[in-house]
């Protein structure tokens, strides 16, 4: 066996090299894991909000079908005492918005909830218009006015979390004969 003499001394790079990209592994490492949190908490956000989606538009499809069943003009009210309220008397134009909770429970119409919401589904019926074009068909006198009712339902429908609510609006027609 050869022996090998060397003659320079070790300088130590080799350490620092392997501490600077251990370094470099490390802050990309920690970048990772922070982004995967954040993705994390997105996606749990947005399945939230689609929780919240779902309700709303069920509160809209239950809404929908009180309307339809209905075969006699409900008389709307100012306080929506028999489901139908008088077009703005729930509030300002943005009453649907700046309402608090507390009215929505006091005044909204409760629909079917499931486990995954925070809060049971939410609805308004408002009767938005009437209109009669040329539609009236009754001879005679004293009839009941025919035409399109225009009803405005707005839907309040929460998440898994008490931060998390969706507001939805549509306009239903509806004619009664």
């Amino acid at each position: 066996m050869y022996k090998v003499r060397t003659t320079q001394n070790q300088q130590g790079a080799t350490l620092a090299v392997t501490l600077v990209l251990l370094l470099i592994v490390s802050v990309l490492g920690i970048s990772a894991v922070q982004s995967s949190l954040v993705e994390e908490k997105m996606s749990g956000n947005l399945r939230d909000k689609h929780i919240a989606f779902e309700a709303a538009e069920s509160a809209l499809t239950v809404a929908e079908g009180w309307l339809d069943e209905r075969e006699n003009y409900p008389t709307p009210t100012a306080a929506g005492t028999n489901r139908v309220w008088n077009f703005g008397s729930p509030g300002n134009s943005e009453w649907w918005h700046t309402n608090s909770l507390s009215w929505w429970t006091n005044n909204a119409i409760n629909a079917p909830t499931n486990t995954l919401q925070q809060a049971a589904p939410r609805y308004i019926i408002e009767e938005r218009a009437f209109t009669q074009r040329g539609e009236n068909l009754t001879i005679g006198t004293g009839a009941v006015r025919q035409g399109k009712y225009y009803y405005q339902v707005t839907s309040r429908g929460n998440g898994g979390s008490a931060n998390t609510q969706v507001h939805l609006r549509t306009t239903f027609v509806k004619r009664y004969d």
